[in-house]
Parts: structure tokens; C-alpha cells; sequence
């Protein structure tokens, strides 16, 4: 009888695992990453891997008719819930606010949380972010702060120059008034649009300012912008926030292309790009501001996430962004910088030969390590010129040679790595030896 071959299995295109060899940059990065949300006050929420389906639907109600579509979901629970894998942070956040009645805390509610998230849009994608949101207070001087933690982010992780493209779709009396002028615009141009921008419905029209497609941006160039169409109270509201970034030094270009389409947008809308302000040429013009660079933080306001959600029509404002840290960390990976080894460099290298030696290798390599000495050790089945080799790529300063002779005589050989100089210490002693020996260099 011929066997069957069991063919392996692999993730889908699109998904990955964070293997062992990688977990270093990423552990960089949540250190660097954690200090400044703890020095801004945001706490933690680890959210459930999955989400039901209707809470991406529903929150973003007719902005965007697609994202059912998008969505990698199971099948239904006995309950009646589809579960769907997360497709973004921002209603989850809000979702938890209100399922665990944050309201009555005091206000304004700050949380971060960092996962993986998946959406389908031709194949599918997956990446790993870092969301954080301010819930409980509408002014302006959060969304300065939110913006001024992302740029020291940035700073921190030493990524290179940046700058934010800044813009505001208004109150919801603006962008009423603002789509009602840009449908009118399009309605003598539409037949030059991309099949998608045509198909855009009146509560999407917004989705055609972010189009890549070249004939859709010539058509956008002379496109009415929003800021000409903002209420009083939205004007004040943008001059206010940009007042904030001007004294805080922040680099940022307005861009009156940038939009957000889900019905839970208002006012503020803002994108983290790598790479220098472009130049002093409008924007709205200029084919740098045309191309902007795949952005590494989207964020903004979101008037209405609550009342979609079922808060109320006075329910809670809410602000904040998500940071795609999967490009982050290949970033740092392609500038070739130097990221420590997780646990730091080790002192000593244990290495051991011959099964007596084996066996009593882990209580030595415990001593030495509750003695406050950093330690690794070796119990593969190598020789002990192996065994070095691999004490010599982790840089210690000591090996210690533990075999069948030390195991039954009580000793170790202590050897330094930099002269190859070998001496036999008592078993008893060798702690102390350590000590000495790593304290007097």
C-alpha cells in the first residue's frame, strides 16, 4: 500500500507568524513604545482576539458599504454572533468604553492596545498595531496631544525625518454642505473617474479625494476643498489645534485631500509620513502631495463612534490613531541598526560534555544565575570546541567547561575568551571567582 503524502501547512499569503530571530526588533520597539505611553498617561486594554461582525458594520454605517466585504469572519455562534477577526482598532476601543460603562470614570478615558489585525482587499493582509484613543473630552488640546505623542514616538524609534499631513472634514453641518459641493463638482467629470469613484454613492462622495488612480487625481486637483465650507465652530476648532502644533514645533503640511469617509469621522484628520515636509509648493498641486508615502500613523477625530454604537446622540467624543508597527519594525530592520539581543549581553557561557556533566548543569547554571550574573548555557550534544564557538558569537567574557572529570571531582575550568587562558576553580568557588573576575574589568 502506497502512503499518501501529508503535504505541510503553511500560513495564507498575507499572514505571518513573529519567529524567534525576529522577536528583538519588536521588543525594541514596545520598550521604546511603552515609556512614553505610560509618561502620557494612556493605560492598557487587551482586547479579544475576535469581534462580532456588526460592530466594523455598523460603525461605519453608509460611509462605507464595502467593509462587510473586507472582513475575515467565521460562522455564527449559538448565540446568533457573527465573529469576525479585527479589522481595526478604533470601534473596539469604544466598544469597551461602553460595554464597561467607562463613562463612570473619571473622564477623559485614555487606552491603548496593541494586535494583530486582518482584512480582506484583493487577498488577504494582516499586520500588527499599535492603537491608541482618548475618549471623554472634544477639544482640540487632545487632539494636539495625540499628535505630539506620535511624533515623539517617531523620535524614539529613530525612523528618520516625518511630517504629518494635517486637514479637517468639519462638524457634520460642514460636510453635509462640503459633499453636496463635490458631487457637483464630479457630476460633469464623472465619466473620466475611475469605475470605483464612479460608483461612489452620495454618503461615500469623500472617497474619491483618496483615489490613486491618475485620472481621478487630475480631476481632484481643482476639486473644492472643505476648508472653504466648515462652520464657525469647526474653523475655530482646526485654527485652535494648529496653533498647538505651531508652538509645539511639530512638522506638518495641510492637505485638503485628506479625508476620512466612515460616518464616525469629524473634524480632525491627520497621517504620520516618513520623510522631510515636502516643499513650499500648494499641496493640493504638487505631485509629492499627489504621492504621499504609505503612512505609518492614521489617525483623527470621531464625533459619531459612540452613537453608532449605541451611546446616545450625546455619547462620548472620542480622538485618537493606530500605528502600523509591522512597517516600523521592517524599517528599522532596512536601516541596518544595531538592536540589542533580548535579555541583554551575557557575562558567561556554560558549556558542558558527557552525561554526569549534563545532568548536573542546570542546578550550576541556576547559582550562577540567582548569584545576579548573566549566564547562558549549552546542553546540546556539541563538542565543546562547539560549544565555544557559540560562547564566542554571544560575546561573554567567560566560559566555564564543565565535564565528566569536573562533574565527579567537584570543579569547573574557568576560561577566558579573549586569551584562551584556562584555570581549574572548585566548584564551590566559582561564584565568587565570577564576581571578582567580572567586577575588576
Amino acid at each position: 500500500m502506497v502512503k499518501k503524502k501529508v503535504i505541510p501547512i503553511v500560513l495564507p499569503e498575507g499572514v505571518f507568524d513573529i519567529v524567534p530571530e525576529e522577536q528583538r526588533y519588536w521588543h525594541t520597539v514596545f520598550r521604546k513604545v511603552n515609556g512614553l505611553l505610560a509618561d502620557y498617561s494612556f493605560t492598557r486594554i487587551d482586547f479579544s482576539p475576535v469581534e462580532a461582525a456588526d460592530l466594523f458594520v455598523r460603525s461605519h454605517g453608509s460611509g462605507d458599504d464595502q467593509v462587510d466585504k473586507r472582513l475575515v469572519s467565521a460562522n455564527k455562534t449559538k448565540d446568533g454572533f457573527s465573529l469576525t477577526l479585527r479589522y481595526q482598532l478604533t470601534p473596539s476601543f469604544m466598544r469597551a468604553y461602553l460595554q464597561y460603562g467607562m463613562h463612570a470614570l473619571p473622564q477623559p478615558v485614555k487606552m491603548f492596545a496593541t494586535t494583530q489585525i486582518m482584512y480582506q482587499e484583493e487577498g488577504t493582509h494582516s499586520a500588527v498595531v499599535l492603537g491608541v484613543q482618548t475618549i471623554g473630552d472634544d477639544s482640540e488640546a487632545v487632539d494636539a496631544e495625540l499628535i505630539f505623542l506620535g511624533s515623539r514616538i517617531l523620535e524614539a524609534l529613530n525612523l528618520g525625518p516625518f511630517h504629518v499631513r494635517m486637514n479637517t472634514i468639519g462638524d457634520a453641518q460642514s460636510r453635509q454642505q462640503y459633499a453636496r459641493v463635490l458631487r457637483e463638482y464630479y457630476r460633469g467629470r464623472n465619466k473620466k473617474m475611475c469605475a470605483r469613484c464612479r460608483g461612489l454613492t452620495r454618503d461615500s462622495i469623500l472617497m474619491a479625494l483618496e483615489c490613486t488612480q491618475q485620472e481621478c487625481r487630475d480631476i481632484n486637483k481643482e476639486a473644492p476643498q472643505i476648508l472653504d465650507y466648515l462652520s464657525d465652530e469647526a474653523k475655530s476648532h482646526f485654527r485652535r489645534l494648529l496653533e498647538f502644533l505651531d508652538e509645539g514645533d511639530v512638522p506638518y503640511v495641510i492637505d485638503p485631500h485628506l479625508v476620512r469617509h466612515e460616518d464616525y469621522a469629524a473634524m480632525t484628520v491627520f497621517e504620520f509620513t516618513l520623510g522631510a515636509v515636502p516643499g513650499d509648493r500648494d499641496p493640493a498641486t504638487s505631485e509629492e502631495a499627489a504621492r504621499p508615502a504609505p503612512a505609518v500613523i492614521r489617525g483623527g477625530r470621531f464625533g459619531r463612534l459612540s452613537e453608532l454604537l449605541g451611546g446616545g446622540r450625546n455619547g462620548a467624543s472620542a480622538a485618537g490613531w493606530e500605528m502600523d508597527l509591522s512597517e516600523v519594525v521592517s524599517r528599522i530592520k532596512a536601516k541596518g541598526t544595531n538592536v540589542p539581543e533580548l535579555g541583554g549581553r551575557p557575562k558567561v557561557f556554560l558549556s558542558q560534555l558527557g552525561e554526569a556533566a549534563k545532568r548536573k548543569t542546570l542546578m550550576l547554571f541556576e547559582d550562577i544565575r540567582k548569584a545576579g550574573i548573566d549566564v547562558r548555557y549549552s546542553l546540546s550534544r556539541d563538542t565543546i570546541k562547539g560549544q565555544l564557538r557559540m560562547a564566542e558569537r554571544l560575546g561573554v567574557r567567560y566560559a566555564l567547561i564543565f565535564g565528566q572529570k569536573e562533574a565527579l571531582e567537584g570543579t569547573v575550568i574557568l576560561r577566558e575568551m579573549e586569551t584562551g587562558i584556562q584555570e581549574t576553580i572548585p566548584q564551590e568557588k566559582i561564584i565568587d571567582t565570577l564576581k571578582k573576575r567580572l567586577k575588576s574589568k
